[in-house]
C-alpha cells in the first residue's frame, strides 16, 4: 500500500477534530492497568493522542508525559487540560515513536495504545517496542495493543483488500469527506514474537474487544 510514516502523520493531522472527539472514553484493560500504578510515578503514554489515558493519569496523581507524531492532537489535548485546571499537570511532547527523545531508564511505566499498527513497517514496530525497552527503568511494566486480525471487520466479504496484514480503514469526517488510513493489523502470535524479539519480558498475552494485548517488563 506504500505509505510512509510522514503519510500516516498527515492523516492523522487532517482527521484529528473528528478524531479526537471520539477518543474520550477509555478501555478497561488500560484501566485495569493504570490502577496498579504508584503515585508519583513518571509514566510515558506513547501515541497520547489528544490524552485520553494521560489525563486519567494525572487525576491518579500519577506524572504523564504524553507522546505523539500529531501536532494537532497533541494541541486539542492540551486546550481541554487548561480548561480543566492546572491539576493535570501533563507534558505534551511531539516525537516519533521510532526515536523517543528521552534519556534511557527516565519512566516507571508505559503505554503503547493503539499504535504499533499504524507504522507501515515491521522494522518500525519491533524499533518502537525496543525504544520503549530502552527509555523504561529496570522491571518497569508497559501495557501494548494493537488491532487483531481476527476480528468481524477482516472477515466478511466487504472486508478491506489486505497484503500481509495492511489495510485501508475508512474514516468519515464531518462534512462526509472519507480518509483512508492505514492499520496492520495483527495476527494471533504476532504480537508476541515482536515483544520476544524487542528484549522485553512478555508476561502476559490477551485478547479483548478486537485488540490483541500485551503486558511486559523492561529488563534494564
Amino acid at each position: 500500500m506504500g505509505q510512509t510514516k510522514a503519510d500516516i502523520r498527515a492523516t492523522y493531522n487532517r482527521i484529528a477534530e473528528s478524531f479526537a472527539a471520539r477518543r474520550r472514553e477509555p478501555w478497561p484493560e488500560v484501566l485495569s492497568f493504570i490502577e496498579a500504578l504508584r503515585r508519583g510515578s513518571r509514566v510515558l503514554d506513547l501515541g497520547a493522542g489528544n490524552g485520553r489515558h494521560a489525563k486519567i493519569l494525572a487525576r491518579r496523581g500519577i506524572r504523564p508525559v504524553a507522546v505523539d507524531f500529531s501536532r494537532r492532537l497533541l494541541m486539542i489535548g492540551q486546550t481541554g487540560e487548561r480548561g480543566e485546571g492546572d491539576a493535570m499537570r501533563i507534558d505534551w511532547v511531539g516525537g516519533e515513536a521510532t526515536k523517543l527523545p528521552f534519556r534511557n531508564g527516565s519512566f516507571d511505566a508505559a503505554l503503547c495504545i493503539a499504535v504499533l499498527h499504524h507504522l507501515p513497517l515491521e522494522a518500525d514496530r519491533l524499533e518502537s517496542l525496543r525504544e520503549l525497552r530502552r527509555v523504561l527503568r529496570a522491571g518497569a511494566p508497559v501495557l501494548v495493543s494493537v488491532w487483531a486480525r481476527e476480528q468481524p471487520r477482516f472477515q466478511s466479504a466487504l472486508a478491506p483488500p489486505e497484503v500481509d496484514g495492511d489495510v485501508e480503514v475508512p474514516w468519515t469526517m464531518p462534512d462526509r469527506t472519507v480518509v483512508r488510513r492505514f492499520y496492520h493489523v495483527f495476527k494471533a502470535g504476532e504480537l508476541e514474537r515482536l515483544i520476544i524479539a524487542s528484549g522485553l519480558d512478555g508476561e502476559r498475552f490477551f485478547r479483548g474487544a478486537g485488540n490483541w494485548f500485551a503486558q511486559a517488563r523492561s529488563n534494564g
